[in-house]
C-alpha cells in the first residue's frame, strides 16, 4: 500500500493531531468506512504530483481535493512531473466526474487517451480548436451519451460553445465563462448525428438519418446502420477506394441491394471527384460530410437502406473490418465490449413518437404504385418506405430536382 508522511506543521494546519508517525494513504474500502472521500483526495494528490493547483472552489476548508493536494505538495515538494494540456484536461475531466458523482473509468481514460481524441477542428462547428484561452473555441471533452458515465467509447472533444449548448448553457467544471451562442441548422444536425452514434436506437429511424458528421477518433458506433454509413463514406478518404468499393459490393445481401449500392457509391464518388485530387484530408472529410445533405445522395441512400436489415448491416461491417477494408485502426466489438465501463443508467420511458409510420391502408396503395418490396416494408412499419412514398406523391417539386443524375 502506498503511504504518505505529513510533517508536523502541515498536520497542524489541517487541524489534525500532531504526530511524527507516517499517515497512510487511505484505500477506497477504509476511506468509505471512515466517511472519507478517497476519490477527491486522489484527484488533489495528482494535481500536486504535476505541480498544478485545483480550482478555487475545491480549496476551501476540509475539502477532500484540498486535503489530497496539500498532502501531495508535502510529499513531492519540487520533485513533480511536468504537465501538458492533455494532463490538465485529464485532471479536469476527473474532477468534473467526481463533482457530478458520475463513474470514471481510470484504467483507459488517461492523458494519452485525451491526446488521441483531440482533433484539430471541432466536429460540430468546424472551427479550429484552441486550448486554455477561455475562448468559445477552447477544446472541451464531453459525453455523447448523457446516461453513461465517463468511459472510453462515447467521449468526444468539441468546442466550449458546443459543450455549453449540450449542457443547457451552463458553465463546465473546468472553468471558463464564455457565452454559448446558438448553433445554426447545419451545426445542430451534426451535433444530433454525433450524439446518436453513442445511443442505441431503432434501425428504421437511424437508417432514415443522413450521416452529417463522420465519427471522431476512438468513438464506438452502437448502431450498425451508422457504422455502415461511416464505412461507405470513409472508403473515399484512403487510396485504392475503387478496389475497396468492389470488395464491399460483394458483401451486399442481394443483386437488388448491389445495384442500389453502386448507384449510391457512384453519387458519392462524384462528390469525391469534385473536391479535386489535391484536396487535403480535412477538406475531403468536410466535402463527404456535406455530401450527405445533397438530395441525390439522400435519395440513393434511402433506396439502399430499404434493402438492408439491421443484421445485413452488422454482417457487412463485421466482414469489412475483418478484411481490413478500412485499415488496421478499425475494430469490431460485440455489444458488451462496446459499452464496457459505461455504467449505463436505465432509459427513461419513451413519449409519443412523431407519426412517421404509414397510416392504415397505405401498404396496398404503395403496392400498386411502387411495387411489392415497398409494400412489404410499409407493412412492417418501415419509416424509410413512408418517407420515400411521401417524396414521390407530396413533394413533386423536390422530386423534379432529384431527377438529375451524377
Amino acid at each position: 500500500m502506498n503511504q504518505i508522511a505529513l510533517p508536523l506543521f502541515l498536520q497542524a494546519s489541517l487541524d489534525t493531531e500532531a504526530s511524527a508517525s507516517p499517515v497512510p494513504r487511505p484505500s477506497p474500502e477504509s476511506a468509505a468506512a471512515a466517511g472519507f472521500d478517497a476519490v477527491g483526495f486522489e484527484i488533489g494528490w495528482d494535481y500536486a504530483r504535476h505541480r498544478l493547483t485545483p480550482p478555487a472552489d475545491h480549496l476551501h476548508g476540509q475539502h477532500p481535493v484540498r486535503q489530497g493536494w496539500e498532502a501531495g505538495r508535502a510529499t513531492f515538494g519540487a520533485r513533480t512531473l511536468k504537465p501538458n494540456r492533455h494532463v490538465r484536461r485529464w485532471l479536469q475531466l476527473r474532477l468534473r466526474a467526481w463533482a457530478q458523482q458520475q463513474p470514471y473509468e481510470n484504467l483507459m481514460l488517461t492523458p494519452r487517451y485525451m491526446a488521441q481524441i483531440e482533433p484539430l477542428q471541432c466536429p460540430v462547428t468546424r472551427e479550429v480548436l484552441t486550448h486554455e484561452t477561455g475562448a468559445p473555441s477552447d477544446a472541451v471533452v464531453v459525453r455523447l451519451n448523457p446516461q453513461a458515465g465517463y468511459a472510453p467509447g462515447h467521449l468526444a472533444t468539441v468546442s466550449r460553445r458546443v459543450a455549453q449548448v449540450m449542457s443547457g448553457h451552463e458553465s463546465h467544471a473546468d472553468g471558463g465563462n464564455a457565452s454559448a451562442a446558438e448553433l445554426d441548422a447545419a451545426q445542430q444536425g451534426r451535433l444530433a448525428c454525433l450524439m446518436s452514434m453513442a445511443t442505441p436506437a431503432p434501425h428504421e429511424r437511424i437508417a432514415a438519418t443522413p450521416l452529417h458528421v463522420l465519427p471522431p477518433n476512438r468513438l464506438r458506433l452502437l448502431n450498425p446502420v451508422q457504422a455502415l454509413q461511416a464505412l461507405l463514406t470513409q472508403l473515399f478518404l484512403g487510396e485504392a477506394y475503387a478496389r475497396r468499393m468492389a470488395a464491399v459490393a460483394s458483401l451486399m445481401p442481394s443483386a437488388d441491394a448491389r445495384r442500389s449500392y453502386h448507384l449510391f457509391m457512384n453519387a458519392m464518388l462524384a462528390r469525391r471527384l469534385a473536391a479535386g485530387w489535391s484536396a487535403d484530408r480535412n477538406r475531403l472529410r468536410v466535402t463527404l460530410e456535406d455530401a450527405w445533405g445533397h438530395p441525390v445522395i439522400a435519395r440513393r441512400w434511402e433506396q439502399l437502406a430499404l434493402r438492408l436489415r439491421q443484421a445485413d448491416c452488422e454482417r457487412i461491417v463485421k466482414l469489412a473490418v475483418q478484411r481490413r477494408l478500412l485499415g488496421s485502426g478499425v475494430r469490431w466489438l460485440d455489444d458488451d465490449a462496446a459499452t464496457e465501463g459505461w455504467a449505463l443508467e436505465p432509459s427513461p420511458p419513451k413519449g409519443p413518437q412523431d407519426p412517421i409510420l404509414p397510416p392504415a391502408g397505405l401498404a396496398k396503395r404503395m403496392e400498386g404504385e411502387a411495387g411489392a418490396p415497398a409494400a412489404r416494408n410499409a407493412a412492417a412499419g418501415d419509416a424509410l418506405a413512408w418517407r420515400r412514398w411521401q417524396r414521390a406523391h407530396v413533394g413533386q417539386e423536390a422530386d423534379a430536382g432529384l431527377a438529375c443524375t451524377v
